[in-house]
């Protein structure tokens, strides 16, 4: 059965709060609808689970364990400098938990049990915001005081992962145990996310194949900390983790997804990008043939950024390519289809006013979440298929950018793309769009360029006569797919220059569902 997930941060609903959501809370009461209010908006909407960050490197309820942002707030000395957190969000948490007496993770939980939405709890397990600043909000003392328990002590801290925890620590790995066991505590919930992706980078450089063992026997403590709530709670709790999409990558930084699901370790593994995009070439199916024999749900995700490599503008999802990811995903057989960074609050207070973009996507909240919901759905939608890049890897690999990519006559050999559509609807239409720049401007046909889709011939490119596309910047060349059957759910592009050199800045399959392709 399908399922989708979508997760808060930490400061989310604080930020809203600083921006003016709620901006009229006098007492407990009207707080305590302006945190439920958050939740209604997933009512009757397809979201199965919602799983809610309660840290970053500061916990977001007011912790014993570890400094949250009630400490903060208050805090005027840091790192030996004079500071003052009173006028930033972290008001909002002094407001809702200091003053009131509101704990939102509460209130969301017993909401989302009323709408039958799982709530899970998720941690950060290794967050890194401003870890390089000499003051930060985000930071606690502790992070300061202790400098030997960062993964880079040999040499200057000058990487923005430099100042990230070593988990080759035993007082790092109690610290976050003693979190886990005091959240469950605190919170009764379906389960609990370790966001190993805030950060990935855990270890000592040259010590994370050691990580493997250390963190496998870390697993087996937090499953002992489940299990000894699941006695008092009366019900199981499940384990999941948030790790690298890439599966070499993700042993070899020391996520032994493997081991964790022979020795029922995790219940679900999430496999998303990292941040500054989403990544639309995830090996899905190689994650979920691992996996199968040991009932592990395999959820795939996707950032509310995506882009073709990190030198281009960073631009939003839109429904047309959240659709298509969708499709992608359940497809090649994810359990569960997973958004991050997707917040948002009645009136789309504090998101932009001039991100038209961003406001467009979240505006009409049941819709967006009805076209990633299941395979079924997502084919409803039109979709945009386009080709982004890899944006987590290991430090010693390399993040290949596809586009742009410059192709020339003297050059006999083909550039490959390589494109997953998923499932495709018989009655749909489909196209090969290409933001495409020439010498001099010079318009392109079938003479001055060869395109083959997974062996079949291509012919026909015209010229677009729309002027702006929010993701294609340069000229966009459209070629029909005369025949849908010549789609796979992965498909190679090949492109090939026949007398004019040009450079392909962006490439996408996109599938329309009106049988038209919209150019007014």
């Amino acid at each position: 059965m399908s399922g989708l997930m979508i997760n808060w941060d930490d400061s989310a609903f604080f930020y809203y709060i600083s921006k003016g959501y709620g901006k009229d809370i006098k007492d407990s009461k009207q707080a305590y609808e302006c945190a439920k209010a958050v939740i209604d908006q997933y009512e009757n909407t397809a979201v199965t689970d919602f799983i809610m960050c309660v840290n970053a490197r500061l916990a977001s309820y007011p912790s014993k364990t570890i400094e949250n942002y009630g400490d903060s707030y208050r805090r005027k000395v840091q790192n030996g400098i004079n500071v003052d957190y009173s006028d930033t969000w972290a008001s909002s948490f002094h407001k809702f938990f200091e003053i009131l007496g509101i704990d939102h993770f509460q209130i969301w939980i017993d909401r989302l049990n009323e709408l039958n939405i799982k709530p899970w709890i998720s941690i950060r397990m290794n967050d890194a915001h401003q870890s390089l600043e000499k003051t930060s909000l985000l930071a606690p003392d502790y992070y300061y005081e202790n400098p030997h328990l960062r993964r880079v002590t040999h040499h200057k801290t000058q990487g923005y992962f430099d100042g990230l925890y070593d988990y080759g620590k035993k007082q790092v790995r109690d610290r976050f145990l003693n979190f886990v066991d005091e959240t469950l505590a605190r919170y009764d919930v379906y389960g609990i996310e370790l966001d190993w992706m805030r950060e990935a980078l855990c270890f000592k450089i040259g010590h994370e194949h050691e990580g493997v063992e250390i963190l496998n026997d870390f697993m087996m403590n937090v499953k002992k900390i489940t299990v000894k709530y699941e006695k008092i709670r009366k019900h199981k709790i499940n384990i999941s983790a948030r790790v690298p999409s890439g599966i070499e990558t993700s042993f070899y930084m020391g996520f032994d997804v493997v081991t964790w699901a022979q020795k029922k370790l995790i219940d679900v593994i999430v496999i998303t990008p990292r941040w500054s995009s989403t990544d639309t070439d995830m090996p899905i199916e190689i994650w979920k043939r691992i996996l199968m024999p040991f009932n592990v749900e395999l959820a795939t995700g996707i950032e509310i950024l995506i882009r073709q490599n990190r030198t281009y503008p960073l631009t939003i999802n839109t429904k047309e390519t959240v659709a298509a990811n969708a499709a992608v995903a359940f497809s090649a057989g994810a359990d569960k289809f997973y958004l991050f960074n997707f917040m948002s609050v009645p009136g789309l207070v504090g998101i932009d006013e001039s991100n038209r973009e961003h406001r467009l996507l979240l505006s009409n909240l049941k819709d967006l979440l009805n076209s990633c919901s299941d395979l079924e759905n997502s084919l409803k939608y039109n979709r945009r298929h386009f080709v982004t890049f890899k944006d987590f890897t290991a430090l010693w690999e390399s993040s290949k950018y596809y586009v742009p990519v410059i192709c020339e006559p003297d050059n006999s050999e083909y550039v490959l793309f390589r494109i997953r559509t998923g499932k495709v609807s018989e009655k749909s239409k489909a196209y090969i769009l290409m933001g495409i720049d020439t010498d001099n401007n010079a318009n392109l046909s079938d003479e001055d360029i060869t395109v083959f889709l997974n062996s079949y011939k291509l012919e026909g490119i015209r010229i677009s006569d729309v002027n702006e596309d929010y993701y294609i910047k340069s000229s966009i060349y459209i070629l029909e797919i005369p025949n849908i059957t010549f789609l796979n759910d992965i498909n190679t592009v090949e492109v090939c220059a026949n007398k004019i050199k040009f450079t392909i800045k962006h490439i996408e399959i996109d599938i329309d569902i009106d049988n038209c392709i919209n150019e007014n």
